[in-house]
């Protein structure tokens, strides 16, 4: 029987993308830097996608991942400025802005009062606790695993023993992931033989190719399964 949710936060409660492109305004107004969302956006989500790969692949750090992610995106665009000033500026900035995913706190309320409730994310903990509380979601939670925090992070077999233990669950079937990364969240936590949900809300697998338990394109069509 299941007992406990796991949640990832990015793109899964939180839309990040949305969360991204006002702090990057924000931050390239900041210091007077030329700003087109049709150039800049895609440029970041397509570097940032790279990088995060190689993050959850184990051959690119998060400390190493803010070092350069803004030197490479201002180096594409052309811009001669300081990147790691500016994502100093985009980290502080993403701390302010959560603008939650359709349906996020319809769903947390209601697994909240059936289960218990953690987040399970790779971001910085300060940062997601910050913006879930923005978002009205943070008291809905139980308990917060961060990768930061544990010292190691998704799709890391460790991460998901680490949640385990704390939990004092022996049978992992008790628990569910949910996220909407197939790599990080459903492979992650099908090492653990933990059951999963993947949001996959760009409709981008098959089901017949995919090892989650669950596949949904709607926050809400969880409620059916939970």
């Amino acid at each position: 029987m299941i007992s406990t949710v796991l949640l990832d936060v990015d793109n899964t409660l939180l839309d990040f993308n949305a969360c991204a492109l006002a702090s990057m305004q924000d931050a390239f107004c900041a210091f007077d830097l030329p700003f087109s969302k049709e150039v800049v956006f895609p440029t970041f989500l397509r570097i940032n996608d790279q990088l995060w790969a190689q993050i959850e692949e184990g051959n690119l750090t998060k400390r190493e991942h803010y070092q350069i992610r803004w030197n490479l995106i201002l180096k594409e665009l052309g811009i001669d400025f300081d990147g790691f000033r500016l994502e100093e500026k985009f980290v502080e900035g993403l701390h302010h802005y959560a603008v939650p995913i359709s349906g996020a706190m319809e769903l947390v309320s209601y697994l909240s009062k059936r289960y218990s409730v953690c987040v399970a994310s790779n971001a910085p903990c300060s940062q997601q606790k910050q913006r879930l509380k923005t978002a009205g979601l943070f008291s809905h939670f139980d308990r917060f695993y961060f990768s930061e925090t544990i010292g190691h992070q998704k799709p890391s077999k460790d991460f998901f023993t680490f949640c385990l233990k704390d939990l004092e669950i022996s049978d992992p079937r008790q628990v569910v992931m949910i996220g909407d990364s197939y790599k990080a969240d459903i492979q992650g936590a099908n090492s653990c033989g933990i059951t999963t949900i993947w949001y996959d809300a760009k409709n981008s697998w098959r089901r017949s190719r995919s090892g989650a338990d669950h596949i949904v394109h709607g926050l809400l069509e969880i409620k059916k399964i939970l």
